[in-house]
């Protein structure tokens, strides 16, 4: 009975020592979740060269360029705003980055907040139309020989037209991939590091108490995903956007889901809609969209430095 009650005191204290490290790499020392380093991330890139182009193509645009023009706005922005903060380009360059090299770099880099900026398109609308009739010859067989006959029959045109889908849309990762997220923090957080030595601490990552917190923060990180994108969306509105709201996608959108952070990706506007990319195109239609990008993103940082009452990342300090 002694050495049961020794081993449940000692299971329970380590389970406790756990949990005190979850809530010290959240809290920190003032209680509240910081927001220290910031990872913009241009969608895209162009591969080899700067002909061989990745993304949405416009009639004049493509997503690489815009992207990595705005992202480069926000960057500026932010460093303007938040001085105090980090803020790293995850596509520093106009060329191609590969997906996992992008969520690599936030992990490693330690990010709070993960940021992905591209451009949507949408296909042109097919309408097919009945423009009349004509007669059909056709030959069938009647008592074992072949009789000619006619018949009429419809005839209709395909028609195409511009998409008229146009606005912003900001993108959450998808609740069906919480898993996925789960191991990712796993995974990449620095979730098991004593802050004192740097040290790794040695605790079994199947421990239910450690699945059972990584799991409130995959919890958090979701709505602190939904918070940012929905504050993102109204900022848009504010500048006379369209606001198409914050989605999920069911495919899934792969760097949401592999960064240990609240993530979301933007959706500046539709380069197949004239109008959007003429104005995406623009060097004031950039810098409005980075400004509102900047100041819903230093909105959001105060929301959640407000209080102990809403938690950050394992990564936050």
């Amino acid at each position: 009975m002694k050495n049961q009650w020794t081993f449940s005191v000692a299971a329970l204290l380590c389970a406790s020592l756990v949990i005190f490290s979850f809530t010290r790499k959240y809290n920190g020392a003032s209680g509240v979740a910081k927001i220290s380093t910031i990872i913009i991330d241009a969608g895209h890139g162009f591969k080899g060269s700067l002909t061989a182009r990745d993304g949405a193509f416009g009639t004049e645009a493509t997503e690489d360029e815009i992207s990595y023009e705005v992202s480069k706005k926000v960057v500026a922005e932010l460093q303007k705003i938040m001085p105090e903060v980090k803020v790293l380009e995850s596509r520093p360059t106009p060329y191609f980055v590969t997906l996992k090299q992008r969520s690599d770099f936030a992990n490693s880099n330690k990010g709070n907040l993960f940021v992905s900026i591209h451009c949507n398109y949408a296909p042109q609308r097919r309408e097919v139309q009945r423009v009349g009739s004509r007669t059909e010859t056709y030959y069938t067989k009647v008592k074992g020989k072949s009789v000619k006959k006619t018949r009429v029959v419809p005839v209709y045109k395909t028609y195409y037209y511009p998409n008229p889908a146009h606005g912003t849309e900001t993108y959450v990762f998808a609740a069906h991939k919480t898993d996925d997220k789960e191991d990712i923090i796993l995974e990449n957080g620095d979730i098991f590091q004593n802050e004192k030595d740097d040290e790794t601490i040695n605790v079994n990552i199947n421990d239910p108490v450690v699945k059972q917190q990584v799991a409130l923060w995959t919890k958090q990180f979701f709505a602190n995903s939904v918070k940012l994108a929905t504050i993102v969306e109204e900022e848009f509105v504010t500048i006379g956007r369209n606001s198409r709201g914050v989605k999920q996608r069911q495919k899934g959108i792969w760097v949401l889901q592999a960064t240990a952070m609240p993530s979301i990706l933007i959706e500046l506007g539709f380069l197949s809609h004239r109008p959007e990319e003429e104005f995406l195109m623009s060097h004031t239609g950039q810098q409005t969209m980075a400004e509102s990008i900047a100041r819903a993103i230093n909105r959001y940082k105060e929301l959640v430095e407000r209080g102990p009452s809403v938690q950050q990342t394992p990564n936050g300090r």
